[in-house]
């Protein structure tokens, strides 16, 4: 099944320098060009925003357009002269499984309830997980358990915050 997104989605990205990594590199500055996006496979067109840093801290955010995300697939670079490794981001949800949060009180950062239906433990085990819409949308985390009866996926590190009931998420299976 094919997701189509008609809604703005915004990316944080870190940004590596080319003379002390893996240190962040802050304070980069970017021009039409530096960008770029390309819908379903076609050609690479430069962002409408550019992306801008987030406090010092060497993590850049960067919304793409409802018109950018029109489309099953999109694939964002960033490349940038100073920055050792360019962004390369592949987000689709073409014949990948979609859910939504369910509300629990057990949902936390880095462990929440779904609506998925498969009931085998660790069935997701190794997938990513990629909100796609709510507070988390953008986020990408690895899928490092699956309760099969709970429906509780659990993810390598932390969320920025609690996925609320209702939020989409798509799974992305390596």
């Amino acid at each position: 099944m094919s997701v189509r997104r008609a809604q703005p989605l915004t990316l944080s990205v870190p940004l590596v320098g080319l003379t002390n990594r893996p240190a962040r590199r802050s304070g980069v500055t970017f021009v039409a060009g530096d960008c770029q996006v390309s819908k379903d496979g076609g050609p690479f067109v430069n962002t409408t925003n550019l992306p801008v840093e987030i406090g010092t801290s060497g993590r850049y955010a960067l919304t793409l357009t409802a018109e950018e995300m029109d489309a099953a697939w999109v694939h964002v670079k960033i490349e940038k002269d100073g920055i050792i490794d360019p962004v390369d981001l592949v987000l689709g949800t073409a014949g990948n499984p979609t859910g939504a949060v369910v509300s629990d009180a057990g949902n936390g950062a880095n462990t929440f309830k779904t609506d998925l239906p498969e009931t085998a433990n660790d069935h997701w085990k190794d997938c990513l997980v990629l909100f796609t819409s709510g507070a988390l949308a953008g986020q990408v985390k690895k899928v490092t358990g699956y309760n099969g009866t709970t429906r509780f996926v659990t993810v390598n590190n932390p969320f920025t915050g609690i996925p609320t009931a209702g939020d989409r998420f798509v799974l992305i299976n390596l």
